[in-house]
């Protein structure tokens, strides 16, 4: 690239760190604040008179994507999903519903001449 051109890549590259700090640093200072209050929930907890274990409560534990706070475990599922049986019958309802409209429905068969 010749010289004179070469403050072109030059402020490129500047524009593209800035457009990666815009996107990767809000992230980044929310991973950092939660793993900062984390050390400090954990640290304050034997401090006696003000600590969790001074007020009975639980020792802080780290968020999990299995187990609700509740303890009750998650299911984890596709939002808008149904079960198979209600799906069959949202499915026939369709098919009673296009019939009444006047819609030939195959069921999927070959179409027949």
């Amino acid at each position: 690239m010749p010289e004179s051109l070469r403050f072109i890549e030059i402020w490129a590259v500047r524009i593209f760190v800035l457009l990666g700090f815009i996107a990767i640093g809000p992230w980044l200072l929310l991973i950092i604040y939660d793993a900062l209050l984390y050390v400090f929930r954990t640290a304050t907890y034997e401090i006696p008179y003000i600590g969790g274990r001074a007020r009975n409560r639980p020792r802080p534990r780290a968020p999990s994507l299995s187990e609700r706070p509740n303890g009750i475990a998650r299911r984890l599922t596709l939002p808008g999903v149904s079960a198979a049986g209600e799906a069959a019958d949202i499915a026939s309802g369709l098919k009673k519903r296009a019939q009444k409209l006047g819609h030939d429905i195959n069921d999927g068969s070959a179409v027949e001449e």
